[in-house]
């Protein structure tokens, strides 16, 4: 992870030398040997850091690539939008930070429609929703802020966080149970933990990664041009986690459970009572 992020911070000061390139080359050859020290292990019958099993799932991967997305897009965006109101616009921090607080808010909005109404219904497809949703909510936000430029104020970008935020809280709330429904009861506790660990990775990336972005455009074309471009990245997130739900699971792992026992059940032939015996006729 250090080989990884701190060239990605470090490389636009220092006008990308060579040690960034080599560092970041270095990152992926660590993962490499980590990946082949695991599984070598697990041939062998040791324990293992990670049960390299899971990766073999394609929701399972998909859902990863979805948890790499949406957090590097997320923590990206966030820092970007906070550094345009207090540095763009000059909102004090309170001030900017009571004009993020729809972005905050928006998310409990979703996530309570995910788990009560959209979810129960449509499956993934409310992932799909959310997506969508996080997709408009950029772009909303986008839009409002080329028509105003710095003179942007709070009220003007309440419904567009709003709108992101809901789409948020509605993706990442259900977005775990999906995608340890493609994995068998063994396997739980590792796909767990990776997927923990790399939702903390990419937020790091992001802010790194998307940073970069924005400062390099924030140089040659000013704060609009370069929130805008952040903006963008968002939508792309958003169509990138639109096609990447697909290949996760059709219910949550709990659903799915039930849904299996429920199943199991129906298949085991019913129990019938055994007929009583005849009584015999009393002897005279």
């Amino acid at each position: 992870m250090g080989l990884l992020v701190y060239p990605l911070i470090q490389g636009r000061e220092a006008d990308w030398p060579a040690w960034t390139y080599l560092m970041m080359t270095a990152s992926v050859l660590a993962a490499g040997l980590l990946a082949a020290w695991s599984r070598r292990r697990g041939l062998r019958g040791h324990g293992t850091l990670i049960e390299t099993s899971v990766f073999r799932h394609r929701g399972y991967s998909a859902g990863l690539g979805c948890v790499v997305v949406f957090s590097a897009g997320m923590a990206g965006t966030l820092l970007t939008l906070t550094v345009y109101l207090q540095f763009g616009e000059h909102f004090s921090a309170i001030h900017a930070g009571l004009t993020l607080a729809p972005f905050a808010a928006g998310p409990a909005v979703g996530a309570v429609l995910a788990a009560t109404v959209v979810v129960p219904r449509l499956g993934r497809g409310g992932l799909q929703v959310a997506a969508v949703l996080i997709g408009a909510g950029a772009w909303w936000l986008r839009d409002v802020i080329a028509a105003h430029g710095l003179a942007t104020s709070s009220a003007e970008l309440i419904p567009a966080q709003l709108v992101l935020g809901a789409g948020i809280g509605m993706l990442i709330s259900p977005l775990f149970d999906f995608i340890l429904a493609s994995v068998r009861d063994h396997e739980v506790g590792s796909a767990s933990g990776v997927l923990n660990a790399v939702q903390q990775l990419a937020g790091a990336i992001g802010v790194a990664a998307i940073g970069t972005i924005f400062f390099s455009t924030l140089s040659r074309h000013g704060f609009t041009a370069a929130i805008s471009q952040s903006l963008a990245i968002e939508l792309g997130v958003a169509a990138v986690l639109f096609v990447l739900a697909w290949a996760l699971p059709r219910r949550p792992r709990e659903a799915e459970a039930e849904a299996a026992e429920a199943e199991s059940s129906k298949a085991e032939p019913p129990v019938t009572a055994a007929a009583p015996e005849p009584v015999s006729s009393a002897r005279r």
